[in-house]
Formats: C-alpha cells, structure tokens, sequence
C-alpha cells in the first residue's frame, strides 16, 4: 500500500517532504474500517483503496526521480530491497497469527487457504482470485485474506514501473512532460476498461475490481502528479493561488466524504466513475497539502499522523480479525464485532510497527539494542507459527462444507430433469421447518397453482446450496445462481432472459447476501420484470452488518409495489441455526427444506393476493356495471310521451312502473 513508501520519504530531507500525505493514509484507512465495520454508515468506505493507490504512486515515483536527481541514476535493486524490508515482515506475521487463529476458531474461513498463501507470499492474490471467482463484496464465502488483493496491485506497480520510468528518462529520455500525457492517458484507459469489464458479457464487479488494468488510474494519477512537479522544492502557494489551492483541497476532501457516505458497492455508479472520481479528488487533495504548508499541517495533525504510520498493520490485520471475530458469539453483536475489530487491528498494528516493522525497515538496526532474549523468544514463536501456518495450508481439505453444498447444488442444477407438463405445487413438502402459508381473507379468490415451470429463480450461493431443495419442491423451475454473485448482475442476467422470451412469470431473486442493496437497482430489476409478473425478493441471513439494512430496503420496496413480495429466508432459518454450514450462512439439506419452503410461501401468498384483488376488482367492476345500468334506466322511467295524454286509454292494460 502507499504506506509502503513512508519509510523512505521519511529519510528525505525536511525540503522534500510534502506535507499531508500522512494523514491522507490515515483518512484512507479509516474509510476502508468503515466501508468493512460499518457499512451501512459508510457503505462507500471502498474509496479509500483508490485514495491510496494514488499517494502510493505520487511518493513511489517521487522517491524514483529524487535519487536519480541526486545520484544521477536509479538503483532498481535497492529500491526492491528497501521495498521487501518493508512489506515483508508485518506480512508475514499476519500471515502467521492468522491462520492457526482461524483454524482454531472457525476452519470453514481457511477455505481456499493454499490459494491465498500462495497470492499473499507471490503478490499475486488479485489475479488468483479472479481465477477463483473469488469476491471483494461478497459475504457467502469470504476469503480470510481477500485485502491483500491490493496489496498485490500495488506490488506489480512497485516491479514495472521503476523499469519503465528509467526506460523513458534514462534510456529513451522522454521530457518529463511527455511522462506525465503517457501517464494520464493511460489512466483514462484503466478507468474505461473498468467500466467496460464491470459487468456481463465482457467482465464482472470482481473482474474490473481486482485487476491490475482496470484498477491503475489511481496509481497513474499519482505518476503524473508527481512526474509535474519533478524531483526539486515543492513550490509554495502564495497569495490568491493559496487561497485557490485551499479551497480546493477543501472541495477535494469534500468530495472524498461524500463517495464514503453516499457510494455504494451495490450500484454500478461505483465502477462507471466514482472510484475514479474519488482518484481525482485525492490528486486534488495531495497537490493542495503539499503546496499550502497550513493545510498539510492540518492533515498531518498528531493523530493523524500516528495512524497513517500504522494505516500498512492496520490495513493488513483489519480484514482477518474481522472474520474470525464473526465466527464467535460475538456475531450477534455486530455493533460490539466492529469496535473490538477496530480496536483489536489498532493495538495489534502498533506492536507490529514498534517490533517488527521499524526494526526490519532499519535493518535490525535498533537504538538503544535490545537484550537478546527479548529478541529470541518473539522469533521463535514467530517461526512456530509460521511453521504451523504452512502445515495447516498443506494439509487442510481446501473444500470446506459450505463449498460442497454449493457443489451439490451445482451438480442438481447440471442434471436437472426435463421440466414436466404441469404440476401443481402449494408447498415444498419440507418437514424439518416451519413451512409459510397464505392466510386466505375472501373464499372467492381462487389463487392460480404454483407451477415450478412458471418460475425463474436468480441467486447467489446461498440459492445454490438450497437448489435440489427448490427442485424437489418445485419441479421444472429455473435456477441460475452462482457464488459471490450480489445485486449487481441481476439486471444484466434479467434483461437476457427477457429478450429470449425465456422470463417465466414467477421471478425470484435471491441476491441480498453479498453487499448492500440500493432501491434505484430494485427498480431497475422491477422495470425489467414488469407489472405482470410476479416478483419475489428472497432476503438475507447472515452476520453481516448489512443485512439488516438490505432486508428492511427489501420489505419498504416490496410494500410499494402489489407485484413484489418478499420470502423471509432470515425469518425462518434464524430458528435452525443447526441446519446451516459452519459459516451460518448455506443451508444444509434441512436448511434447504426451509429456504423452498419460504419461497413457495411467497409465491403461493403472491398469487392469493392477486387472486383477492382480482376478485375485488370484478366485484367493484361489477357493482359499478349495476349502478351504471339503474342510472341508464331512471330517465327513461320518469320520461312521458306528450300523446300518451291526449288519446283514450280507457280499455287500455295500465302499464306497470319499473322496480328501481
């Protein structure tokens, strides 16, 4: 992370520093605490990923053409050594604790743990978990060390970049000016190319998120920042520039707090430009700080200042403590899980900068030195950890019970039979909970059979493990669900199936488990599906603190709309926690039982309540028809003809006055 280069910008002298990056590390922590502790508060904390990558790129690059301007060229090995002294032990101690904890606590997190290890010791994790389907945003199946995914961002950035700058400086000598174009022009580029691989057919949010291409504009941005002002002075604001400066700092970090709070990983306004646009503000922020010394100052405020020394520790240990944490009792807090999390990261990060970052980074240089065996004793339970980490890594099944659930459910999918004519389902036929069924108010609505060929079912994982549940209950029913998947392909899978004519009338979508849910996507989903479908939102289980918040904008949507109903999954299972996995989130067979059971509920109440309001609507139709009729009567009635007066009608039959 950005915070990997403080060590060396430290050492500069006090003409090169550029104020206020130190604490725009510590801002950028904070936001990704939030987005991951809090994220109903701070549902756009994400941002501060992307405020790092462009400090990272600034100082990194900052740093490179310094030594060339003092020494005339750019040691590239001393640069990756200086860099490895830095990254590499508050890593691998992470690394160390974390494991055995987690094997300790919770097994099912050291899913995919080989994988990991290997991403987090080869800096490849962002690219092994794309291979992997893996999901910064989902909450099904978390990896235990899915943050590092920028660290290794950030790694490959640290091994090309130094090339290719002494490439353009050195070798091809290139103006700095034409640097700085190159630079941005390929800024525009990673910021398209999220955009255009965020979403199905071309991409996916975890593809346009983890990849290095589409993830460099930050990083860039901070290359051409810092190749404009060169290797001298930072030149000094003064007078109406100062003030103008200032006030753009202002905005920029008014721009930064406001994607925290409104961004939201649940929209994808988040890959269409609002991390980009949080890239430029933190570029606007870095060149105000450093060109007004008042507002640097500011940001580099003494609390400030001593997180972002830490923000690396504290970003590193933030994500694992927080899984492991939920694994706990301490689940059904998630309010108590953020703050011991939070405070757990801080006091762990401190103790890793004291005694093993600050050492390593001063080649084991400490003044005054330390007796030997307050230096033994730390290492050798560092090494038996880590010895113990490669142990579980090898020998652990990487394929933990909530995996083969999903599995099972694949395979259901994969071999599912030919849908049949027609069958008429009320229910799931499960016994091992409480089947959900309609209340009927009027005996003349007649709701039409649920048909499992009148269904298509969307979902996540969680849909998945529960599918030859849903299959048993509801035969011929169409399932499409994969993990990791959250709100955000729902529109793009929807509108697909909707254009094949291949959208049954029943559609249930179960995707409110991996992240937010934004009300603008419920609409656009509704849109898709129309008014004359219907549309079941099935809500999610989990300790996660976002789920309350996503259920309840799944209940106010639904009661908007008498087309939307809403299958209460938590509801349900919240008394059966034994018929789920260990992570508390897949069901198990008997789980599955409840979660088709929830849903032909739904379904069934779904169709009753249509049945009632057409039948209230025949009736009211019916009644106005009869008031419409004696309306038309009643000037006919009162009407005489002038020469029915005038002739003798003694003999004639009186005629009879029609009956209102």
């Amino acid at each position: 992370m950005p915070f990997l280069a403080s060590s060396s910008a430290a050492s500069a002298s006090p003409s090169s520093r550029v104020s206020g990056l130190t604490g725009l590390r510590a801002l950028a922590v904070v936001a990704v605490l939030g987005y991951h502790l809090l994220p109903a508060a701070v549902p756009g904390g994400l941002i501060g990923v992307d405020v790092f990558f462009v400090v990272s790129g600034f100082i990194v690059t900052r740093l490179l053409l310094r030594e060339r301007a003092r020494t005339g060229r750019v040691s590239l090995g001393a640069f990756w050594a200086r860099r490895a002294r830095r990254i590499l032990p508050a890593l691998a101690l992470v690394l160390a604790v974390c494991i055995p904890l987690a094997f300790l606590v919770a097994p099912h997190l050291l899913s995919g743990i080989r994988r990991q290890l290997i991403g987090a010791l080869t800096f490849s994790s962002n690219w092994l978990a794309i291979a992997a389907d893996g999901d910064y945003f989902q909450a099904d199946q978390p990896d235990l060390f899915t943050n590092l995914w920028s660290l290794a961002v950030e790694e490959q950035f640290y091994l090309i970049w130094p090339l290719l700058l002494v490439l353009l400086l050195v070798v091809v000598r290139w103006r700095r000016r034409t640097v700085v174009v190159l630079a941005l022009v390929l800024a525009v580029l990673s910021a398209g190319a999220m955009v255009l691989l965020s979403a199905p057919p071309l991409g996916s949010p975890t593809r346009a998120y983890f990849g290095t291409d589409t993830h460099a504009f930050g990083l860039l941005l901070g290359v051409a920042l810092a190749v404009g002002m060169g290797a001298g002075e930072v030149r000094m604001a003064t007078g109406r520039r100062a003030v103008a400066r200032t006030a753009l700092g202002v905005a920029s970090l008014g721009v930064l707090v406001a994607l925290a709070v409104v961004l939201s990983d649940a929209s994808p306004a988040a890959a269409h430009g609002g991390l980009a646009l949080a890239s430029l503000a933190a570029l606007g922020l870095i060149w105000s700080a450093a060109t007004v010394p008042p507002l640097g100052r500011v940001l580099d405020a003494a609390p400030l200042s001593w997180l972002g020394e830490r923000s690396y520790a504290v970003y590193l240990w933030h994500w694992p403590l927080l899984l492991i944490l939920g694994a706990t009792p301490l689940a059904a807090q998630p309010l108590l899980v953020a703050v011991v999390t939070a405070a757990l990261s801080i006091l762990v990060a401190a103790l890793s900068y004291a005694f093993v970052e600050t050492p390593f980074r001063r080649g084991l240089r400490v003044h005054p030195p330390l007796p030997r065996r307050h230096v033994v004793l730390p290492a050798l339970v560092v090494g038996v950890l880590a010895v113990a980490s490669a142990g579980i890594a090898i020998g652990h099944d990487d394929a933990s019970a909530a995996e083969a659930l999903v599995e099972r459910g694949r395979e259901a999918i994969a071999h599912a039979a030919p849908a049949p004519a027609s069958s008429p389902q009320t229910g799931s036929g499960a016994d091992s909970g409480p089947t959900p069924s309609p209340s009927p108010t009027s005996t003349a609505a007649t709701p039409p059979p649920i048909l499992g060929t009148d269904i298509t079912a969307v979902g996540d994982s969680v849909m998945l493990a529960a599918a030859p549940e849903l299959q048993n209950a509801l035969p011929g029913i169409a399932i499409d669900a994969q993990v990791s998947r959250s709100m955000w392909p729902a529109t793009g899978i929807l509108s697909s199936l909707a254009n094949d004519g291949a959208l049954r009338p029943t559609v249930v979508v179960g995707l409110a488990t991996n992240g937010g849910v934004d009300p603008d996507l419920l609409a656009d989903i509704l849109g898709i599906v129309g008014p004359d479908r219907t549309l079941v939102f099935v809500n999610a289980h989990a300790q996660r603190s976002w789920i309350p918040g996503g259920n309840a904008t799944l209940a106010d949507f639904a009661a908007a709309y008498p087309n939307v109903t809403v299958a209460d999954w938590d509801g349900a299972i919240t008394p059966y926690p034994d018929d789920l996995a260990g992570d508390g989130i897949h069901p198990q067979p008997a789980g599955g039982d409840i979660y088709a059971a929830v849903v032909t509920g739904a379904i069934a109440q779904a169709h009753l309540d249509e049945a009632q309001a057409a039948d209230a609507a025949a009736k009211a139709a019916a009644d106005a028809a009869r008031e419409a009729a004696k309306a038309a009567k009643k000037p006919a009635a009162a009407t005489a003809r002038p020469d029915d007066t005038q002739h003798d009608d003694s003999h004639a039959v009186p005629t009879p006055t029609p009956t209102p």
